[in-house]
């Protein structure tokens, strides 16, 4: 939550398990020139072979790599697979074209990299011509905190931090589903522990926009 990484959480399709796993692997994003930097570290790359006049290029995946790396992108490139509708549609034209699954995955892997790379190198949240819309970055956090029982000082201190690499043009609209879930919990339409109803107009406050009060029923 203290790196940019945590951007990637705009990115529809991907969780904050796998933002994390890539954000560790990947270290600090100033170490990458660009894009290739990250693939060629990652060793998305057919190995080639030489001899003489023979020239192929067109082998299995590189031995020599951080694994660990290549792991963590093929992980997230499954997740856009089965969660993101763009990727869902060229995994299909791939497969109906013959292609191998293992060739779709290290597509779609290469092309979250450029993607991720302009995210996070350039700060900003996930913007893409063919994909319609963004994931609110709080909200996710929110919802995997809750799903997870997380103790509320951690929630506060993670949301807080995630607000610090937020762009301040998007505050606004990272507000908007924190204000509606507050609601919820003020209107009793949320079931379970309410906590954070006490925390969250900290962040609202935190993102310069004030807790909407709910209209009275005039009972």
């Amino acid at each position: 939550m203290q790196t940019p990484y945590v951007l990637l959480l705009s990115f529809p399709g991907i969780n904050v398990v796998s933002a994390a796993d890539f954000a560790g692997e990947m270290g600090p994003i100033e170490h990458y020139l660009n894009a290739k930097s990250i693939t060629g570290r990652a060793g998305l790359r057919p190995s080639r072979y030489q001899s003489d006049a023979v020239d192929l290029a067109n082998g299995p995946l590189v031995r020599h790599c951080n694994r660990a790396l290549r792991a963590a992108i093929l992980g997230i490139a499954d997740n856009l697979v089965t969660c993101n509708h763009h990727f869902q549609a060229l995994a299909t034209q791939w497969s109906a074209q013959g292609k191998d699954p293992r060739h779709t995955r290290v597509k779609v892997g290469l092309r979250f990299c450029r993607i991720a790379f302009q995210m996070v190198a350039g700060r900003q949240v996930f913007r893409h011509p063919s994909i319609q819309g963004r994931h609110y970055i709080l909200d996710k956090l929110t919802a995997f905190h809750r799903e997870h029982d997380t103790g509320m000082v951690e929630v506060l201190r993670d949301l807080q931090a995630a607000i610090g690499q937020v762009p301040p043009r998007e505050h606004a609209a990272e507000a908007k589903p924190l204000q509606e879930e507050l609601h919820r919990i003020h209107d009793g339409r949320r079931r379970g522990p309410q906590v954070l109803g006490d925390i969250l107009p900290i962040v609202l406050a935190r993102l310069g926009v004030g807790a909407v009060q709910s209209p009275e029923s005039g009972e």
